[in-house]
């Protein structure tokens, strides 16, 4: 049986970050969805090669609506600052060879641009490179990867990694077993946001997995897990 059988695989996640001040209108623009006002701004800096302005016009094109998102002319720009060493590009490139988007699906090529991003610490392609190596997906299946780059992902503060991770110690997946410390995870996951990780977080004090049951501390998880997105 594979690891993650069942578990919601490779999650696209766009991180908005711009430290050159001339990117801050368009990532303004982007926050607020104006996609046509973000691209018009970052195609002169993109042409400049600034790495960030490329990655950020990626996304913009990616998840802009018809007609003006183009899957194929976002992978162009991403695997430019890809190929200049910015790791959110890599990651999303990654994905995108993974999904098949603006390209042919080709999961050796998402590995290896996960696998450049994990090296720099970006805490998406960690988790992703886990879950390849997890599922055995373009590389043999190896549980001692999987672990260590989930827990790598986790400890960088991504709710999601701590979710999965959470979920290894409790079910003792490749990891021996620790409801203790599936607590302590699913406490973090659930505190940044990631509902499934309250709804489980309600079920261990309402069951006393791992640690004395808490009726009150159930009853509020499960209220907040109710009312999260």
């Amino acid at each position: 049986m594979r690891v993650f059988a069942g578990f919601v695989l490779f999650l696209y996640l766009g991180i908005l970050q711009a430290d050159d001040a001339r990117l801050k209108p368009a990532l303004g623009a982007l926050e607020r969805g104006d996609h046509a006002q973000a691209i018009d701004a970052l195609k002169p800096l993109a042409a400049e090669g600034i790495a960030e302005a490329q990655y950020l016009l990626g996304l913009a094109l990616e998840e802009a609506p018809a007609p003006l998102g183009d899957f194929q002319a976002a992978r162009s720009w991403y695997l430019r600052a890809a190929q200049a060493g910015y790791a959110p590009a890599q990651n999303n490139l990654g994905a995108m060879h993974y999904d098949g988007r603006g390209t042919g699906r080709d999961p050796k090529a998402a590995f290896e641009w996960y696998r450049k991003a994990a090296a720099q610490g970006h805490p998406e392609a960690m988790t992703n490179l886990a879950l390849m190596h997890g599922m055995g997906t373009a590389v043999p299946r190896d549980d001692a990867e999987m672990v260590k780059w989930m827990k790598k992902g986790a400890e960088a503060g991504l709710a999601r990694a701590q979710y999965y991770y959470a979920t290894m110690l409790q079910k003792g997946l490749a990891v021996g077993r620790d409801l203790e410390g599936a607590h302590d995870w699913f406490l973090k996951a659930a505190q940044g946001g990631h509902k499934l990780a309250m709804q489980e977080l309600a079920t261990i004090y309402e069951m006393g997995l791992g640690i004395p049951s808490d009726e009150a501390r159930a009853k509020a998880w499960r209220e907040r897990a109710e009312a999260a997105k």
